[in-house]
């Protein structure tokens, strides 16, 4: 079987007309059924995502107005199903990763602050206020527009809602509702606000005893009460405008939510394994004091061969007993704690991804003592915390909506025990390691049962991947082997050999039922999300640009990006598809026109038609 005619390079063509957009969602939706494709997950961080024009306010939300049109735009080029939403908690400004943030707790410099102009919002700002942001924004066109820009963003966040704060009516029905119904988690948050502020500090230790143990199960209830009503009254404000900020963020993740799944797109909450700092200060007995989770990773000498998360660790002598039919009624603190987080989790999204699950299993913790990090040794667990996540679902976990992140050194026994009961999630990044769809099913996952993408947050962009001569070879031997490929078949050298390669690592994840993909993949780009266990001023700040459809297509033009039905086409071939057959030849040819100099947008395709200045007009009828 040759694979290669379905890899080569074009050079007319130009963006889709609106009609032509019609007949290619056609054969998007036969080519998916064709290759039995279940769900297209994108992968999508806060500030991933592009503002709207004149409203650039440094960072992105899937909370924003500019969200709508773009998912759409998403959708309608690649025709996903779903999208992963990365940890949306608050950061603070010394440690601007995501999954650094709080479970419960909304960041809130992910609201959209246009939307508070609106008369839906009670006019909370004016719409020049949002406006006068964009200008104030100080960076070059560059940073502004594909660059995240978090020391912008948090003193500005801060100024905008205090404003809207105050103008807000604190008597709102659906304020008071929502503070009711979130108090479990709400008053904990808000208490540490104010005492942080009270004490000049988020470090509780540097508390006085009191404060610092508030909610430890030690201290004597009438003690914990009156010191509560005194910070409620001595912080009222304080107290009122984090209430006002949690209030706000939800309204707005729930308006998201029915927008997206009215467009027949299902939200998965990435729940991470950590929690926050204000978090332990609530809860306390749940644990362990100065252990923290991490991961062996033998390219950090600098820790002792370890990933030094920072997250501490949960004492899991505390879990008690969740039997599989979900009966909670044995379960200690620390199951308690994680069952609230993940009914949280289910109230909020659709499914949910779980964040280092294998640490369930085989937990790997460490220590920190002046300096030196050793890892500390903790007994096995078996199905306990799973049963918990299926029982706080209340009957809305199945096989599809609860996702496991189970890569990792320390992961071996947890794949085999959730092993096709939940889908895992894997990347191809990792295609020496036998880290491929077909490698997968041959260790015993069911088709439907396993996520792949090129690539996730803590991998490089397939840009750079294509461009590593050493991996390349590897991860093209690799394609070669499991789809009966010769080399001389596969273009791995001349001018065109980074974008065949680019274009065969997307075939590969759409041979199979359930994939998923960056929007900096996308989109083409070369800057990576993270770098793993490191700290760089380059990790979780990469953006895609507010005129988006215009940069996809020129990249796209260029040979970068997801070019989808030229990753379907792929897929087909490499599942034994003829390459006579009528969907193959129809996917390169919509492929060509993508892949071409032209109009870069929709738009202008349909002007430059109207003008009769298009003579290859894309049509496919079902």
């Amino acid at each position: 079987m040759k694979i290669a005619q379905s890899f080569n390079s074009y050079n007319f063509g130009r963006a889709f007309t609106t009609q032509e957009k019609k007949a290619y969602a056609s054969l998007l939706k036969d080519s998916r059924k064709a290759l039995d494709i279940k769900d297209t997950t994108a992968i999508v961080f806060d500030f991933n995502v592009p503002s709207k024009k004149g409203k650039n306010t440094a960072i992105g939300t899937t909370w924003s107005e500019s969200m709508d049109s773009f998912i759409s735009f998403v959708k309608d080029m690649t025709g996903i199903t779903s999208i992963q939403l990365q940890p949306q908690g608050k950061i603070v400004p010394g440690n601007k990763s995501p999954y650094s943030g709080t479970t419960f707790a909304y960041g809130s410099h992910i609201i959209d602050l246009s939307k508070l102009a609106k008369p839906e919002y009670g006019s909370l700002l004016s719409e020049q206020y949002v406006k006068d942001l964009d200008k104030k924004y100080p960076d070059g066109k560059r940073q502004r527009e594909y660059r995240t820009n978090y020391d912008y963003i948090f003193p500005e966040f801060e100024k905008a809602l205090n404003i809207a704060y105050s103008n807000f009516d604190s008597t709102n029905e659906e304020f008071v509702q929502f503070k009711k119904e979130n108090e479990n988690w709400l008053k904990g948050e808000t208490l540490y606000v104010a005492l942080s502020k009270l004490y000049g500090t988020d470090d509780y230790r540097k508390w006085n005893e009191i404060d610092a143990n508030l909610f430890d199960s030690n201290l004597p209830n009438d003690v914990r009460n009156a010191r509560i009503k005194e910070i409620e009254s001595q912080f009222s404000e304080e107290i009122g405008f984090e209430n006002f900020v949690q209030f706000i963020a939800d309204k707005q993740q729930k308006e998201s939510h029915k927008s997206l799944n009215e467009k027949d797109i299902e939200i998965y909450g990435d729940c991470l394994i950590g929690f926050s700092q204000s978090e332990m200060w609530a809860h306390k007995d749940c644990f362990r004091e100065n252990l923290y989770y991490g991961g062996p990773d033998p390219n950090c000498p600098e820790t002792n061969g370890i990933q030094t998360w920072g997250l501490p660790a949960l004492d899991y002598t505390k879990l008690g007993e969740c039997t599989e039919d979900g009966n909670i009624s044995k379960l200690g603190a620390t199951g308690k704690l994680l069952y609230d987080k993940y009914e949280q989790f289910f109230k909020r999204y659709d499914g949910v991804r779980v964040d280092a699950a294998w640490q369930f299993v085989t937990p790997f913790v460490y220590e920190a003592v002046n300096g030196n990090y050793n890892q500390v040794q903790l007994p096995e667990i078996n199905m306990t915390i799973f049963n918990i996540l299926k029982a706080a679902a209340k009957g809305r976990a199945t096989s599809d909506n609860i996702m496991l992140e189970l890569v990792g050194m320390s992961a071996g026994k947890s794949r085999d025990m959730t092993l096709n009961k939940y889908p895992h999630l894997y990347t191809t990044a990792y295609a020496e390691y036998d880290e491929n769809p077909k490698k997968f099913m041959k260790k015993g996952y069911k088709r439907d049962n396993f996520y792949v993408g090129v690539g996730c947050h803590d991998n490089d962009s397939l840009v750079n991947l294509a461009k590593d001569d050493h991996k390349r070879e590897i991860h093209s031997r690799d394609i070669f082997r499991n789809y009966g490929t010769s080399q001389e078949d596969f273009s791995v050298s001349g001018s065109d050999k980074y974008e065949n390669f680019r274009n065969s690592k997307f075939a590969e994840i759409f041979s199979t039922a359930k994939q998923f993909f960056t929007l900096p993949d996308m989109f083409g780009m070369a800057q990576r999300i993270n770098i793993s266990g490191k700290k760089s001023p380059d990790n979780w700040a990469v953006r895609i640009p507010t005129d988006y459809e215009r940069f996809y297509y020129s990249q796209l033009s260029n040979g970068y990006g997801l070019n989808m039905p030229k990753a379907l086409a792929g897929g087909m071939l490499m599942n034994g598809f003829s390459s006579q057959n009528l969907l193959v030849k129809k996917c390169n040819e919509a492929a060509e026109i993508l892949r071409s100099k032209g109009p870069l947008t929709e738009a202008e395709a349909n002007e430059a038609y109207k003008k009769g200045e298009i003579s290859n007009i894309f049509e496919y009828v079902s």
